[in-house]
C-alpha cells in the first residue's frame, strides 16, 4: 500500500521513530523532495564561481587540438576486454551512488568502507546491508529493469523508499520519493519498470513470506531471510 497522499506527516513521524534506519529512510525522503542540486553540480559550480576568467589567446582553439591529437596517436596497447568490462561497471556503479541522495549515500559509502558489498539477492536484484542500530534490517537495493521479487506476504512491516527507476507491485506504481508499506496480509509482487535502473531504501521487521517454489526454497535454505 502506499503513504503517498499524506507522505509528509508520514515522513514527519517516521523522523521521531526509534529505529535510526527508519530516521535514515525519512532524512533521505525529504532529501528528494528537496530542489537543491545534485552534489555534483554544486560542487562543480562552487569551483567555477572560485575562479578567475582568463582571456583565451587567438590560436586557443587551435592548440587545443593539437593536443587531442597528440594523445590520441599515442601507441598504448589495448587494455583486455574483461578489464574494460570491470573498469565500465565500475564506473557505472560509482555514476550511480553519486546520484542517490546524500542521507542514503553515506550510508552506503560507510558501509562499503566497513567490508560490505552488493551481494546476490534474486535475478537481476543487488542488496547492500547498511548496519544501523534498531530492530529493522535496513537493505539498499539494486534491481535491474524488468527483474522483480516473486508474490510475497510480509512477517512485519517493510518500508520501501524509491530512490530513482520505479517498480510495479501488482497494486500500483511506485517512482522516486513515492513510500511503499508491507504489512502482514499486505502480498505483493515487486518489478522494475523498464528505462532506468530502480534504487530503493527498505527498512523492514521480520522476512518477507514467499509463496509456491520459491516458498519452498526458503523454508528449505533460508533464502530471503
Amino acid at each position: 500500500m502506499t503513504v503517498n497522499a499524506n507522505i509528509d506527516l508520514f515522513v514527519d513521524r517516521l523522523r521521531d521513530a526509534p529505529d535510526a534506519g527508519l530516521k535514515l529512510l525519512a532524512a533521505t525522503a525529504a532529501s528528494l523532495r528537496d530542489d537543491r542540486p545534485a552534489p555534483g553540480e554544486a560542487l562543480a559550480a562552487g569551483f567555477l564561481d572560485a575562479e578567475t576568467p582568463v582571456a583565451l589567446g587567438e590560436d586557443a582553439a587551435d592548440q587545443a587540438l593539437a593536443r587531442i591529437a597528440a594523445f590520441e596517436s599515442l601507441d598504448t596497447p589495448p587494455a583486455p576486454a574483461s578489464v574494460k568490462r570491470a573498469a565500465g561497471a565500475a564506473s557505472r556503479s560509482l555514476g550511480e551512488l553519486l546520484a542517490l541522495p546524500d542521507p542514503v549515500r553515506e550510508a552506503a559509502y560507510e558501509a562499503i568502507v566497513e567490508g560490505g558489498h552488493f551481494g546476490f539477492a534474486g535475478f537481476g536484484i543487488r542488496r547492500l546491508t547498511l548496519p544501523m542500530p534498531g530492530e529493522g534490517k535496513v537493505d539498499l537495493l539494486r534491481i535491474e529493469p524488468g527483474a522483480g521479487v516473486a508474490s510475497h506476504d510480509h512477517e512485519g512491516d517493510e518500508f520501501t523508499l524509491v530512490l530513482t527507476g520505479a517498480f510495479h507491485d501488482g497494486h500500483e506504481v511506485y517512482g522516486p520519493g513515492d513510500i511503499n508499506v508491507g504489512a502482514p496480509g499486505f502480498k505483493h509482487e515487486p518489478k522494475a519498470l523498464p528505462g532506468e535502473v530502480c534504487y530503493a531504501l527498505a527498512v523492514s521487521y521480520g522476512s518477507a513470506a514467499f509463496e509456491g517454489p520459491v516458498g519452498l526454497l526458503q523454508k528449505l535454505t533460508g533464502f530471503g531471510r
